[in-house]
């Protein structure tokens, strides 16, 4: 098989608590490959949400941070990356759909106009391609009538497409 998309190597991330040192992510590894579609299931509290954090270097400092690993994208290590950089890269070549997407969602916001901030700060798109663009990934990933969900705000939406 090709190079993994995303390989993760021993990532360990950690929290200074009251009580000391809680380590919510320690030593995880794992490989995406193109075409694969990756779930991270476990029970509650066991560190889904940190380690997808830690991927996408949107961990909580000063309380948490990463002490080891490596998050290799296209074999480009994310954890030696300016924020800037990271900025550059978050939305246009990775993304995360977290447990509970719509406490993500801006609530006074259309749907449409929060997905056409995404492309409006990675690409160098015209209003007409943006609102195109925003409209094809609707109906990529099936959200049913993309022109009004386009529209609508996150409350309108039911639970299935959140």
């Amino acid at each position: 098989m090709n190079n993994p998309l995303l390989t993760i190597n021993n990532l360990s991330t950690w929290f200074q608590t009251a009580q000391g040192e809680a380590r919510a992510v320690d030593g995880v590894s794992f490989a995406l490959h193109r075409g694969e579609t990756f779930a991270l299931l476990g029970e509650s509290g066991c560190g889904k949400s940190i380690t997808a954090l830690s991927v996408m270097r949107l961990v909580p400092e000063p309380a948490g941070r990463i002490v080891s690993g490596e998050v290799l994208l296209h074999e480009q290590n994310l954890l030696s990356l300016t924020e800037r950089e990271m900025q550059s890269i978050r939305g246009r070549k990775i993304g995360m759909i977290f447990q509970e997407p719509q406490s993500s969602l801006n609530p006074v916001m259309s749907v449409g106009k929060q997905i056409k901030e995404v492309l409006d700060l990675h690409f160098s798109l015209s209003k007409v391609q943006a609102k195109r663009r925003t409209l094809e990934l609707l109906d990529l990933v099936r959200i049913p009538d993309p022109d009004r969900r386009y529209r609508e705000y996150p409350h309108q939406l039911s639970g299935g497409m959140k």
